[in-house]
């Protein structure tokens, strides 16, 4: 791994682009004496936008653990945070890059191979990983320049965000179509499934199914047939077929949470700790269970303050304070607790604004910190079955949805080592959380305890931790599961209507990212007719397929 990224950094970082820059894409100094795109072997470039296709090292810190994280209450009040909605403006300019980066790579590919068959499952697999990224911006941002983005053209106008999924829908049919099965000729150049293709094929629909359930609530047609289309073509059919990107031991390629593991981020949030305390009627982990699920530790099983009752995957996700990083108050080691969201501190070391110290409470787990070569999730077979559950009740396609859900939670507990007779156990299970919410798909007494309550509650929690994007788009598409209003919100960023706040509206979260400053500049007409389009460039004006 380390020599293929040391030739990745070399050879084919040639069209990267500069910050916050989609006009410049092709403007590049290339000496005829080095590499260029169509002299490199079109495996050396999928390789590369794979692997910055996520955050990695500080861009996956300021983009997920300080951005979306805290956006969706996994997490709260870690440092430089923006767990008072003022977003730090290079986490911004962080994500809008890489994308691009991705892109621009992408298109170098695409225009250097198609029409060679040799290479026809690379361009495919470029397609698809391209569509993935972009997919992620738009579902941040709302409507971002796509279809004239890095193609030649110098300010690329700003695509709806309509026309960027039906666009895209079509993409990832056609690319699917045209993967090769019989031929293997990428390998492990291709970090996900290794050059597969037939598994390239499933990961395309199973991103076309996402896409149809997303736009459900704003186009019900096109959602219904786009997901009977991509379940006719082949989802993932078990967790061999999930989407996971290969970490390695370099810097460039471990994975970003243990890159990150002593640093003072990733604690829990309260609005986390009400969604898994009660549900499913297990008890705390003891020291039988730790015989059972190596992922329990002696640190979990001895924690203070824990719930009585809680998920089983929960005390896997956080472990107690005080493991990996000092508490400021010694005496709250082993304290498994959350924080109020919205108590930001600014600095490592200092007190939030409620005068706690964020060190005080859980942190993420070592199941997520011990290897630097554990796989990144992209798309996991939990996820799948929840969307079907989705799909399966809001009439997109037939089935049981109640087999599809059961499926979901044994695929995440199963992740995590949770043995099948808890398993068992917790799905039979009417203990609610703190909301109200139980297990049991049968059980529907009580408040907060639909059908789609349960199915967006184990979303919530199978997507934990790297799966986050979704998660906070699951959240301001269906507003469940319940999170809490930020206790403060920084008056610049975000105008709180205090009856949202006391009623927790949608108006009482963030809604999408802004668009960088740097696009104000170099694509000043386009940004603008966008931003028009949009309602203004704040965090306050919701996407296409948001529709409350």
């Amino acid at each position: 791994m380390k020599r293929i990224y040391k030739l990745l950094i070399a050879v084919v970082g040639l069209t990267m682009t500069l910050s916050g820059c989609t006009g410049k894409f092709e403007e590049m100094n290339i000496d005829p004496n080095n590499p260029t795109p169509g002299t490199v072997d079109p495996k050396f470039q999928l390789i590369y936008i794979e692997g910055r296709g996520i955050p990695y090292a500080n861009l996956w810190q300021q983009i997920d653990e300080l951005m979306v994280s805290n956006l969706c209450e996994y997490s709260a009040n870690d440092p430089l945070s923006c767990s008072d909605y003022s977003i730090d403006s290079r986490y911004i300019n962080d994500i809008w890059d890489m994308s691009y980066g991705v892109v621009a790579n992408a298109n170098s590919l695409i225009r250097a191979n198609e029409g060679n068959a040799q290479h026809a499952n690379a361009v495919q697999m470029a397609r698809i990983w391209k569509a993935y990224v972009m997919l992620r911006l738009t579902n941040c941002i709302g409507d971002v320049p796509y279809t004239e983005a890095a193609n030649n053209i110098d300010k690329p106008k700003y695509d709806t965000q309509k026309d960027i999924y039906y666009t895209i829908f079509d993409e990832l049919k056609d690319a699917a179509s045209k993967l090769d099965e019989s031929v293997n000729n990428v390998g492990s150049y291709d970090l996900i499934y290794g050059g597969d293709a037939a598994k390239w094929k499933k990961f395309a629909n199973s991103i076309r199914f996402r896409m149809a359930v997303r736009i459900s609530d704003v186009d019900a047609a096109k959602a219904k047939s786009e997901a009977e289309a991509a379940l006719s073509a082949g989802l993932f059919t078990g967790d061999d077929d999930a989407a996971f990107l290969v970490q390695g031991e370099d810097r460039f390629s471990q994975h970003p949470i243990y890159y990150h593991r002593n640093s003072a981020v990733i604690h829990m949030s309260t609005a986390y700790k009400r969604l898994v305390e009660g549900l499913g009627g297990q008890p705390w982990p003891t020291a039988a269970d730790r015989l059972l699920n190596r992922n329990i530790t002696e640190n979990i099983i001895n924690a203070t303050n824990h719930p009585a009752v809680v998920d089983p995957r929960a005390p896997i996700h956080f472990e107690p304070a005080g493991v990996i990083e000092e508490p400021q108050d010694p005496a709250m080691a082993g304290n498994w607790d959350g924080t109020d969201p919205g108590h930001v501190t600014s600095a490592v070391g200092a007190a939030m604004d409620n005068g706690q110290f964020v060190s005080n409470f859980s942190k993420i787990g070592p199941w997520y910190y011990e290897t630097a070569e554990r796989k990144y999730p992209l798309f996991k077979y939990s996820e799948l079955c929840l969307l079907k559950a989705i799909a399966i009740e809001r009439n997109l396609v037939s089935g049981n949805a109640k087999e599809a859900y059961e499926a979901g939670v044994r695929s995440s507990m199963s992740e995590l080592g949770v043995p099948e007779s808890v398993i068992a156990s917790y799905l039979a299970s009417t203990s609610p959380n703190y909301y109200g919410t139980t297990a049991n798909y049968d059980d529907l007494a009580g408040d907060c305890n639909t059908h789609m309550d349960k199915i967006l509650t184990q979303k919530y929690i199978a997507q934990f931790q790297e799966c986050s994007f979704e998660t906070w788009a699951d959240h301001r598409q269906f507003h469940k599961p319940t999170l809490m209003p930020f206790a403060t919100v920084s008056s610049s960023a975000f105008n709180m209507n205090e009856s949202d706040r006391v009623n927790n509206t949608p108006n009482a979260y963030a809604k999408r990212l802004y668009y960088p400053s740097s696009e104000y500049t170099v694509n000043e007409d386009n940004v603008k007719e966008a931003e028009a389009r949009m309602g203004g460039n704040t965090i306050q004006h919701n996407v296409w397929w948001d529709v409350d």
